[in-house]
C-alpha cells in the first residue's frame, strides 16, 4: 500500500489543524504528482482491539489528522489549486461506529458503538447477504484559510477541510481557492465507503495511500471549493426515500434519518444503533425540495433491495 514517488509525504508529517503559519513539508511546481500516506480519521486512537467503551476516551482534538502542507510554487490569493485524485489505496481494515454524543441523531443513539471492517476485498457485507462495493474517497482536503490562526481539521470551510463529499474519489478533480502564498494543501480522512451526508458522523474510516496531481489555475476567483466528479463507478440502485418535512432543515434531516434507521433495523433484524451506523456508510441524505417555503423536504435514501 504505497506509491512512494520522489515527491512523497508520509504519515509522520501529520498535523491537526489548518493554519497558514504551519511550514510546508513539501514544495512542488505546478503539474507535479505527489504521493501521500495518510492516517485514519481517529489518528490511530482506534485499532481492531478497541472496544466500544474505549470510545469515551477519544481525544477529538486529534481527529482527522492531515498529511501536508504542500506549497505550490506561484500560488497566490485569487488563484486556485487543482488537485486531481489519480489513485487511492486503502489499508487492510477500517472502522465505523457511533462516537459518544456525536452525529445527526446523537440524542436518540448516543453510543458508543464500534464495528471493524475488513477492507482487503472490493466489497463488504452488511448482513443478510447484502453487499456493497467499496468506493474509496477522501474526506478532508483543503488549504490554509484566509484568517490567521488554527482552524480545526474536522470542520468544513470555504478553504475546504472536512467537506466529506463522497465524489472526492479516484478520477475527480478538486479546485480549492488559494488564500495564502503557496496554498498550503493538506489531505486526510480516507473512507472506504460513505453515503451522502455521513449522517451518523463516521463512514468506513481507513488509512490510505493517495496519488494526486497538483496544478495551479491563475486568477480563478473561486469563493469556495469546486469538484469535478468522475464518471460514476457506483452501482445504479433503486432507493426507498424516507421523507422528513418541516420548516427546519436540521429537524427535517433528523426525521428522515430516524425513520430510515428504524426501517433498516427491522429489515436486517439488527439493533437500531447498528442500523444507524450503516446509514452513514451507504444512505444518501438529499434535499429533495427547497423552494416551497416554509417547509423543506429531505430524503434519507436507502437501497430498495434491502427491503426485499
Amino acid at each position: 500500500m504505497s506509491f512512494q514517488l520522489t515527491n512523497h509525504l508520509g504519515r509522520e508529517t501529520a498535523h491537526h489543524v489548518f493554519d497558514r503559519a504551519i511550514p510546508a513539508e513539501l514544495i512542488v511546481a505546478p503539474g507535479t504528482e505527489v504521493s501521500l500516506a495518510i492516517r485514519d480519521g481517529s489518528n490511530g486512537q482506534i485499532t481492531p482491539k478497541t472496544t466500544p467503551q474505549d470510545l469515551h476516551g477519544l481525544n477529538f482534538g486529534l481527529m482527522d489528522p492531515l498529511t501536508g502542507p504542500i506549497f505550490v510554487e506561484g500560488a497566490e490569493p485569487g488563484d486556485a489549486l487543482s488537485v486531481e485524485i489519480l489513485d487511492i489505496q486503502l489499508g487492510d481494515w477500517g472502522w465505523s461506529g457511533i462516537l459518544p454524543d456525536f452525529g445527526l441523531l446523537a440524542d436518540r443513539y448516543p453510543g458508543p458503538f464500534l464495528k471493524i471492517w475488513d477492507t482487503t476485498a472490493d466489497e463488504i457485507e452488511i448482513g443478510n447477504g447484502h453487499r456493497f462495493d467499496l468506493q474509496p474517497m477522501i474526506g478532508v482536503i483543503g488549504v490554509a484559510p484566509e484568517q490567521p490562526g488554527p482552524h480545526a481539521a474536522t470542520v468544513p470551510t470555504v478553504a475546504g477541510g472536512n467537506i466529506d463529499v463522497k465524489y472526492t474519489q479516484k478520477g475527480s478533480r478538486v479546485l480549492l481557492p488559494v488564500f495564502a502564498e503557496g496554498g498550503l494543501l493538506s489531505l486526510g480522512d480516507a473512507h472506504a465507503l460513505q453515503g451522502d451526508g455521513e449522517l451518523n458522523g463516521t463512514a468506513i474510516e481507513c488509512e490510505a495511500d493517495i496519488l494526486i496531481k497538483v496544478d495551479l489555475v491563475k486568477g480563478a476567483g473561486l469563493i469556495a471549493p469546486v469538484i469535478d466528479t468522475p464518471p460514476s463507478s457506483r452501482v445504479e440502485e433503486r432507493y426507498r426515500s424516507f421523507l422528513g418535512v418541516g420548516p427546519d432543515l436540521w429537524e427535517a434531516a433528523r426525521s428522515a434519518s430516524s425513520q430510515a434507521a428504524v426501517a433498516l433495523a427491522a429489515a436486517l433484524k439488527m439493533p437500531e444503533d447498528e442500523a444507524y451506523t450503516l446509514l452513514g456508510i451507504f444512505a444518501e441524505l438529499r434535499i429533495h425540495e427547497i423552494v416551497d417555503q416554509p417547509n423543506w423536504v429531505v430524503g434519507c435514501m436507502v437501497p430498495l433491495r434491502i427491503f426485499g
